[in-house]
């Protein structure tokens, strides 16, 4: 399976944890410790539609910020 990486305003965004990565296989992350549980349980999702807590994990996903799952 090929690498993707997000556009520009894109985040790959773990469903089970909130972790976030640039790309699918979490070389670029952005939440410490990106695994391949991320890699299977992530969503495409635009940036500005994500609510972050305070150590930058996802909590919320608005309506409409989900691109691809």
């Amino acid at each position: 399976m090929a690498n993707k990486v997000a556009g520009e305003g894109e985040v790959w965004v773990c469903g089970s944890c909130g972790k976030r990565s640039k790309d699918l296989y979490g070389d670029q992350t952005i939440s410490y410790g990106w695994d391949e549980s991320c890699m299977i349980n992530a969503v495409l999702c635009k940036e500005e539609f994500l609510d972050l807590s305070d150590i930058g994990r996802v909590v919320n996903i608005k309506e409409g910020g989900i691109i691809s799952t």
